[in-house]
């Protein structure tokens, strides 16, 4: 029994393997195009900023500008993170490191994803502090924070039909390996 389970796991190793590298470059060049964008925002807005203080707007227009400022470099350099992160994902490790990294990599929330929210947090300010716009504070709220849950909703179910089938694959493969 245990060499029909090697045999098997053998045979899924390399098809699971290729269907990691697949995902990852997939992850990579959707970090690398979202990092470009972010980049070519952040002098938008500096410009934005430098515009509010020439025509001599309300603090509260710049503090706002400034808040979606830091939120534009926070998402610049966290899809600069994720973007070598899943870049340079060495596939050459022993076995049992590299799919641990793989369910590591593929976990839906993680200590990276607090960066996230500090930009989310950065962009909600913006909206709040910029008077400009002419938006109640209530009114953006729960706008905003509706328009998060969904966007978080809308991720998990991403996350859950192509990411959460190969992480659970490459746990039962550790389990296997470490069962042996």
């Amino acid at each position: 029994m245990k060499e029909t389970n090697k045999k098997e796991q053998q045979v899924r190793l390399p098809e699971l393997t290729e269907k990691l590298i697949k995902k990852d470059k997939q992850y990579a060049g959707m970090s690398k195009r979202l990092q470009i964008m972010y980049w070519i925002l952040l002098p938008v807005y500096f410009i934005l900023i430098l515009v509010h203080i020439i025509d001599g707007s309300p603090v509260k227009d710049i503090l706002g500008s400034g808040f979606f400022l830091l939120a534009m470099l926070n998402f610049a350099l966290l899809f600069r993170y994720y973007h070598k992160t899943y870049n340079t994902v060495d596939y050459s490790q022993p076995t049992l490191l590299m799919l641990k990294k793989a369910v590591a990599r593929y976990q839906p929330f993680q200590v990276k994803t607090l960066w996230a929210l500090l930009g989310i947090i950065f962009v909600d300010l913006g909206l709040v502090f910029n008077s400009s716009l002419g938006f109640d504070v209530i009114w953006v709220q729960l706008v905003f924070g509706g328009t998060v849950l969904v966007s978080i909703g809308i991720g998990l179910l991403i996350w859950r039909v192509s990411y959460k089938p190969l992480r659970d694959a490459a746990r039962a493969m550790i389990r296997e390996i470490e069962g042996e």
